[in-house]
């Protein structure tokens, strides 16, 4: 199955951690934008939320995007086309031979 095209409506950010400095020679954690892309998110429905807590995780949305080489659970997607929103990642799968990738994600409100 190929991701079409027409199906990538939002915009997102992926975002990876790094340490900065700050003036008082504190290590302060802030985010880098290493791409961005159009992707398809979906809300993921209560039943399914349920099962996948089972399986032990938490999930909230599913993203499909465009291979990133190197994407992981330690960054973050910002999904500017809804505002900022905040989708941390929680799981990763390579689809269709590095052609796209599905994202679980979890949406934290800060």
């Amino acid at each position: 199955m190929s991701l079409p095209a027409g199906d990538l409506r939002e915009l997102v950010a992926v975002e990876q951690p790094v340490e900065v400095r700050n003036d008082l020679g504190e290590s302060v954690q802030t985010w880098e934008v290493v791409a961005r892309r159009r992707a398809a998110i979906e809300a993921v429905s209560y039943t399914e939320q349920q099962l996948r807590q089972q399986l032990g995780g938490s999930v909230s949305h599913l993203v499909r995007l465009r291979f990133i080489e190197g994407l992981s659970g330690k960054m973050r997607l910002r999904w500017i086309t809804r505002g900022g929103r905040l989708l941390y990642i929680t799981s990763v799968v390579e689809r269709n031979d590095r052609e796209y990738q599905e994202v679980s994600c979890e949406e934290k409100v800060t």
